[in-house]
């Protein structure tokens, strides 16, 4: 009789939570929480019974067939999921199987796994396998690596793969992506004082307000630096790579970050060439009325490296733009328009034989004000799908906006349910009254804001499954082929009347046939010594626990 053919498959296992995932990212919700069946997501279709009925019991098996011992050397290393697609700062355990050239699969205690990430952009992963996402959405190509070795008689056998990942939060305009330190790095004579700049960008290099900053020293030798930025240099000549770390936080998402580092030279003053280019940031700059900005002037050495000893004067050239505090904060006024050359900084350094001013100049334009700071920029509905068994109810949240990414609390909201489907509150919990099925715009959620001419309407639309009763159970792998002692893995998959995959669920693993072997509560079979093939021995019992709503 030839061997059972192998089989292996992967499946997704992340529910999105984070709010904004709209358009394409629902279709990724949607797989995630129904599964992978290959008849995709399927619309409402009547099934007799109606719902998922706690206590129904449904079975499944699978074929061992035991021969002589075989090479059982380490051929291919598979993952599950093989591409991971998970929100920004989510969390999911990756599961490495690894196969024999026989196609069966390998005992995980006999293996040593390692993981590292290949691009740190991408997340991090533990020694163990779990990874969380990072905050920058994108497809990161190769971003993990995962090293599988076997020993067997004395040698290694070494296999590795690369896994990529996909993020999929949507980021806002003002996400932190990194951060721009004035100067990155520095050259200074020991014991001097100087204040460092750092400036929270997006992805699309515009400033984000606000960000919190948190300055620290990762090397003591090269001095001191406050919670402002302060820093004073160390007392010992010579150089410090990485010396200073800077993070900045948004403080409404403490999760989402972003980090720098400085390196310094500390040399005596003698040594430091006479400065020679000014520099000055912002150049240019586009403000509201009422917005702030600090310019900052550099005094820069011929090879690039900052002056410290230097004076520092402000002139504002048209008191019409706004104001200027003697240290280079500017506040914009209330007269639209865009006036070159306005911020005009002179240096004059010090320590070097006669001092020769330095000047920089900055344009500024000022916008015109809000007139309606309350329209809509943007309309979140939190979760985007949701999993409900027939009465169950959950509550979606509706998060509305405006331009300048406050929220509005002053909008009209009104919530409405697909008739015959689910029954919508004005809270927006949402309570199953359908057929079991998946219901994509199940969900309508409008929003107003503002009046007259200002006045703006969204709407958005949230996914609805319905779950129906345990309709049918596959076992993973449907068959395996091992040597006597050997050992396998198995798994299974529930699925309801429409193919939707159900996850509140127990099992029970047993083998029919004791000389087949045993196998645990976790699914973890262990070959017997009795060779030959043992059809349909291994049985998984499957039992509906209560639903939780929403759940998956």
């Amino acid at each position: 009789m030839p061997p059972p053919t192998s089989y292996s498959r992967s499946w997704p296992s992340i529910t999105p939570r984070a709010p904004g995932i709209i358009g394409a990212a629902i279709a990724v919700a949607l797989l995630l929480v129904v599964g992978c069946s290959s008849d995709g997501v399927k619309s409402p279709t009547g099934t007799g019974s109606v719902e998922l009925v706690a206590g129904q019991r449904l079975d499944a098996f699978a074929s061992i067939f035991i021969s002589k011992p075989v090479s059982r050397q380490l051929s291919r290393v598979d993952l599950i999921p093989r591409f991971p697609v998970l929100p920004a700062g989510e969390t999911a355990a990756l599961l490495v199987v690894a196969y024999d050239d026989a196609g069966n699969a390998l005992d995980p205690t006999q293996l040593e796994v390692r993981w590292r990430m290949k691009d740190p952009q991408a997340g991090f992963i533990t020694t163990t396998g779990i990874f969380r996402s990072g905050f920058q959405r994108g497809v990161f190509t190769n971003a993990i690596e995962v090293t599988v070795t076997q020993e067997m008689a004395g040698r290694l056998v070494t296999l590795q793969k690369l896994v990529s990942v996909s993020v999929i939060r949507s980021l806002s305009d003002l996400d932190i992506t990194r951060i721009l330190v004035l100067p990155d790095a520095i050259q200074v004579a020991p014991g001097r004082r100087l204040n460092l700049l750092a400036l929270a960008l997006d992805r699309g290099g515009v400033m984000v307000p606000d960000a919190e900053l948190f300055w620290e020293m990762l090397d003591a030798e090269a001095g001191v630096i406050g919670k402002d930025g302060r820093f004073t240099s160390g007392s010992t000549e010579g150089s410090y790579p990485a010396a200073i770390r800077v993070i900045a936080r948004k403080p409404e998402t403490p999760d989402q970050t972003a980090m720098a580092t400085v390196s310094v030279e500390i040399r005596s003053l003698d040594a430091l060439d006479a400065p020679s280019k000014l520099a000055l940031y912002p150049q240019a700059v586009s403000l509201r009325p009422g917005d702030t900005v600090g310019f900052r002037a550099l005094a820069l050495d011929l090879r690039g490296n900052l002056y410290q000893e230097v004076e520092t004067s402000w002139t504002l050239l048209d008191p019409n733009a706004g104001t200027l505090d003697p240290s280079g904060q500017f506040l914009a006024g209330t007269t639209p328009g865009t006036y070159p050359n306005l911020i005009e900084v002179t240096v004059t350094a010090g320590g070097v034989g006669t001092p020769i001013p330095l000047k920089a100049t900055a344009t500024v334009t000022v916008l015109e004000p809000f007139v309606a700071l309350a329209r809509i920029q943007q309309l979140l509905v939190t979760p985007v799908v949701i999993r409900l068994e027939p009465d169950e109810s959950q509550r979606l949240t509706a998060t509305v906006l405006s331009r300048s990414r406050g929220i509005v609390t002053s909008a009209d909201v009104k919530w409405a349910g697909q008739a015959g489907v689910v029954d919508v509150t004005d809270e927006g919990v949402v309570t199953a009254i359908g057929a079991p099925g998946t219901y994509l715009e199940a969900v309508t959620v409008k929003v107003t804001a503002g009046e007259g001419a200002d006045q703006v309407t969204q709407t958005a639309t949230a996914a609805v499954i319905i779950l129906g009763p345990l309709a049918r159970v596959e076992v993973f792998p449907p068959s395996a082929q091992l040597g006597p002692n050997q050992l396998s893995w198995f798994t299974f998959l529930a699925y309801d009347t429409n193919d939707v995959r159900l996850f509140n669920l127990t099992a029970s693993w047993e083998v029919l046939d004791e000389g087949a072997g045993t196998i645990t509560k976790g699914g973890l079979f262990t070959a017997g010594e009795s060779q030959g093939e043992y059809a349909q021995v291994i049985r998984v019992i499957v039992t509906v626990e209560r639903p939780r709503a929403g759940g998956g």
